[in-house]
């Protein structure tokens, strides 16, 4: 991975590597930052499903989201759970996880269907995939590849 990923300063609080994939893995919502070709950042909310190594999304055929990927396919992605303010210790109990990666815009339809699925299985289970090829030939899928995964946690 190119680019310097800082170390994290509160180490006290820092999640093992195992734990920070688990909280990827169970957070079905999170935070995709990407960069346009002029250099100015775009964070947008989306559902996820982690699945071998790799965040999955998907997205309309055209969009910001898309065009960032295809200027710079570096991305960061992040979860947080169990988010509460505590206002008599001034501060804020949680479990968040960074993902850094690469972004592939997914082309083939049998990997874009069995993408697809997982993310049903995940958002919605039980309701099976009813989505024939003209749905899965108008909707992007997009894998990111997670290169660094940090966790961070106050309990």
């Amino acid at each position: 991975m190119n680019g310097k990923i800082r170390e994290m300063r509160r180490k006290d609080r820092q999640m093992t590597p195992a734990e920070a994939e688990a909280l990827l893995r169970e957070a079905d919502f999170g935070f995709l930052a990407t960069v346009d070709d002029t250099g100015q950042p775009y964070c947008v909310p989306l559902n996820h499903v982690y699945v071998g190594g790799y965040i999955v999304f998907h997205c309309a055929l055209e969009g910001a989201k898309l065009d960032n990927i295809r200027a710079n396919p570096k991305v960061s992605y992040a979860v947080c759970t169990e988010h509460e303010v505590m206002p008599d210790k001034i501060s804020t109990r949680y479990k968040s996880a960074i993902a850094f990666g690469t972004a592939e815009i997914v082309e083939s339809s049998e990997l874009k269907k069995e993408l697809l699925v997982a993310l049903l299985e995940r958002l919605a289970p039980g309701q099976g995939f009813r989505c024939g090829g003209e749905t899965i030939a108008n909707t992007s899928v997009v894998r990111i590849k997670v290169e660094v995964l940090t966790g961070k946690k106050r309990e």
